[in-house]
């Protein structure tokens, strides 16, 4: 998702109906393992996450029925700073990890896995394990999500105001277009700003080379240098679309959905050239001192009936199977929910979204670099 460098509070979109089941078997205290690592009951649990990706309420409901008690942080505000000062110092050993559960994008997850810093998922303790959507089980990088479990996906597509832009954007050469300059948000993530140049450029950002990402990347730096973006945002592009700050933005779907319930009369736009996919993922860092809590958060979470929850608060893609359903049978607004593209991608959708693909370390801390730079633009 998501940095909240600048915070939008959500609101309670949807009221919150039915029943909550519990795991509450699996929160005693006891001893299984992993292979040598043996599973103890700590009744501690460490969580870091994106801001407002959980309503407050819910972790209270969570300590209740798992006889967890929950340190619950929502101090990772972007995947930059995040991997710098949560990350690597555990990956280097310069620290050990003071939580058991982080949730970077899936591209950090990626190499989080790949430098041997995530514990093995202890599956027999995760029956829910088998609710992951199957998109998701197919990563070249953590084949059938042995180290992580996906947490809660969304687009960067755009949203704008049609009074504002004269009409609709359907393309994000429509969003390009010198007509809208100094109106325009950039999103400050480099992977979804430059993978959208690059659809722009017909190029594939799930299959990148150096060649075609530099290009998006350099098409961005013009538009910045002409003075086209108004602003660099994170999730306070709803504040700047709503009081007319920005006429467009790229954006993310979750916040889009949300600020919809406000003013209907704003659009989200997937465009025509298609738009990014992304997803943010739990993971637990080896040396994580309470495993099998961590463990169980995760069952929890992969109940249909918990993710409903969730989703109807969030906005975001839901990875776990059976929610749709739940939502669906809740009927009223929980079930049109459930119809909405932007929660449960339909075959349409899905087939306009393109991941971030792989490129060398090297080449991707260049481009990291060089995206950076642009901040001081805006400064």
């Amino acid at each position: 998702m998501h940095s909240s460098r600048s915070r939008f509070t959500r609101r309670d979109f949807l009221a919150a109906a039915g029943a909550v089941s519990a795991v509450a078997a699996l929160g005693g205290c006891g001893r299984t393992g992993i292979g040598n690592r043996p599973l103890v009951s700590t009744q501690q649990l460490n969580v870091v996450n994106w801001p407002e990706y959980i309503d407050l309420g819910t972790i209270t409901r969570i300590q209740s029925e798992l006889n967890l008690t929950v340190d619950y942080r929502e101090v990772y505000e972007d995947n930059v700073t995040g991997f710098d000062d949560l990350i690597a110092p555990v990956l280097t050993g310069a620290a050990t990890p003071d939580y058991d559960i982080i949730t970077p994008t899936f591209w950090v997850a990626d190499r989080i896995i790949a430098d041997g810093g995530a514990e093995p998922l202890p599956l027999e303790v995760i029956p829910n394990h088998v609710n992951i959507d199957p998109a998701y089980l197919i990563n070249d990088w953590d084949r059938g999500s042995r180290f992580q479990m996906p947490w809660q996906g969304g687009m960067t597509g755009i949203a704008y105001d049609p009074a504002l832009v004269d009409g609709e954007i359907e393309s994000i050469n429509d969003l390009f277009n010198s007509r809208l300059a100094g109106k325009v948000g950039l999103v400050g993530e480099m992977r979804e700003a430059v993978g959208l140049a690059m659809l722009a450029n017909g190029d594939d950002p799930s299959r990148p080379t150096p060649r075609t990402a530099q290009a998006g990347l350099d098409r961005i730096k013009r538009l910045v240098e002409q003075g086209h973006f108004a602003k660099i945002v994170f999730d306070d592009f709803v504040g700047f679309l709503a009081d007319g700050t920005l006429a467009a933005t790229m954006a993310w779907s979750g916040q889009a959905a949300a600020l919809q319930a406000d003013r209907p009369d704003l659009e989200f736009a997937i465009p025509v050239e298609g738009a990014i996919s992304w997803f943010d993922t739990m993971i637990m860092p080896r040396g994580a001192q309470n495993y099998l809590s961590a463990a169980l958060w995760m069952n929890w979470m992969y109940n249909p009936e918990n993710a409903a929850e969730i989703s109807a608060w969030n906005l975001y893609v839901c990875p776990v199977l059976g929610t749709q359903d739940v939502l669906r049978s809740r009927g009223g607004e929980s079930a049109a929910l459930a119809e909405n593209p932007l929660v449960f991608p339909d075959a349409d959708t899905r087939n306009r979204l393109f991941n971030w693909g792989t490129l060398d370390r090297e080449t991707e801390r260049s481009l990291e670099a060089e995206f950076d730079s642009l901040f001081a633009f805006f400064e």
